[in-house]
């Protein structure tokens, strides 16, 4: 009886480190699913602030290329006017002072 009992209880032990070691294994699984879990929401958030900051971005480009295009046109109709009036100070300077139109420079 003595070696059926020393059987029966390794058996009983063996199952029940089984039990035990399933059990902790189980824990450990469920708090690794759980923290992978926090760290995709983690990632899902971050992407999805980078593709607000993307967009914003992109408006904030589409809207600098217009006032950009804007400006050089603004200039491109200036330009005329721009050399005109300092063509009329030129000669108007030029009246006062009585020397005549000034010819320009070869420098």
């Amino acid at each position: 009886m003595d070696v059926l009992e020393l059987i029966g209880w390794s058996l009983v032990a063996a199952a029940a480190a089984w039990g035990l070691t399933v059990w902790w294994a189980n824990l450990a699984l469920a708090q690794l699913r759980r923290s992978m879990q926090e760290d995709v929401e983690h990632w899902k958030g971050e992407a999805a602030r980078a593709s607000e900051v993307a967009a914003r971005l992109h408006r904030e480009i589409a809207t600098w290329s217009k006032g950009a295009r804007q400006g050089r046109e603004d200039v491109m109709a200036l330009m005329p006017l721009l050399v005109a009036a300092q063509r009329l100070t030129a000669e108007t300077t030029s009246e006062v002072s009585g020397a005549g139109p000034q010819k320009a420079s070869p420098l």
